[in-house]
């Protein structure tokens, strides 16, 4: 086989199997119903919050942010640029923004603490990842 057909097929081959990460499961297409009794731990208030039905009431748009664990740098990143938008993103319409957080009540009152988030950003708490998995990302 040639060089530059043996380079063309590994890279379709890189292609395909990248493209498999890129699939949104059907579960993922209706997060009210995919995530219907998931209950997570608000961590300002320990309030519980069963994401299908929080989801499904909502009149107004809503943010819904699956993150990682507290420390990692992907969910302080992404917390920091909700942080900064939230403004922005108010004015286009977003009335509710939820970010579940695999770790404890603590580790999430931690980082928004650490980050100033605005106490209108709500962290929930899912030590276990079970809201990923139920959405189909984990």
């Amino acid at each position: 086989m040639r060089a530059g057909a043996r380079l063309s097929s590994l890279l379709l081959l890189c292609m395909a199997a990248a493209t498999h990460s890129l699939v949104v499961p059907l579960p993922a297409s209706n997060p009210s119903h995919s995530l219907r009794s998931i209950s997570l731990e608000r961590a300002t208030d320990g309030q519980k919050v069963d994401l299908g039905p929080s989801l499904a009431s909502t009149t107004g748009k809503t943010l819904l942010i699956l993150g990682s664990y507290p420390a990692d740098f992907n969910t302080i990143e992404y917390a920091q640029k909700v942080a900064a938008s939230w403004p922005e993103l108010q004015e286009k319409g977003v009335d509710r923004c939820m970010m579940v957080i695999n770790g404890p009540p603590p580790s999430c009152t931690k980082l928004a603490s650490l980050l100033s988030l605005p106490p209108s950003i709500e962290l929930l708490s899912d030590p276990t990842g079970e809201a990923g998995r139920a959405f189909g990302v984990s």
